[in-house]
């Protein structure tokens, strides 16, 4: 397993945090935009476990709750779980993969836009949108944008931090 300290996770979600909710908030396709907090929240989780995916998720949502009119604690919850299972998978995921980075990133943002809606639809007012409209407006465009956005993304954390598969030789 790969080791980073506590205060360079904090510092890349906040620093993500910052640039997600300061430039990127205005550069929008289709209506959506890419969730980097989301996408180092699973960069963590896929290299360094579901300790590190729950740790960090619980810190971004919490981070992005402090800002949010919605439900409190919905962010915190959506990106805690979604850590944590992104987490599980850890062991079975090709981390030198751009297919299969890409293949994550969009299934776990839908899997944190879905869990977010179902979060606000039971615990917060009822929702104008129903969620097949919410699905097709808002999770499908914001999954793929978000999942192109992650390759790039995931290739600098992975630079940064020196972190590559060992090769297998048969």
């Amino acid at each position: 397993m790969y080791k980073i300290n506590r205060f360079q996770i904090y510092l890349i979600i906040l620093a993500v945090l910052v640039l997600q909710a300061g430039i990127l908030n205005s550069i929008k396709i289709f209506g959506a935009k890419p969730d980097l907090v989301l996408i180092s929240v699973i960069f963590f989780a896929l290299f360094f476990g579901s300790g590190a995916g729950l740790e960090s998720g619980l810190i971004a949502g919490f981070l992005q709750d402090l800002f949010a009119f919605d439900f409190f604690f919905a962010n915190t919850l959506t990106l805690g779980l979604t850590g944590f299972i992104a987490g599980l998978i850890s062991n079975n995921f090709f981390k030198d993969s751009s297919r299969a980075e890409f293949l994550a990133v969009v299934f776990f943002t839908i899997w944190s836009m879905s869990l977010h809606y179902i979060f606000i639809w039971l615990f917060s007012k009822p929702l104008s949108i129903s969620y097949p409209e919410f699905f097709i407006s808002a999770v499908i465009p914001a999954g793929l944008y978000t999942g192109l956005v992650s390759i790039p993304l995931h290739k600098i954390f992975i630079n940064i931090y020196n972190l590559k598969e060992a090769d297998d030789y048969l």
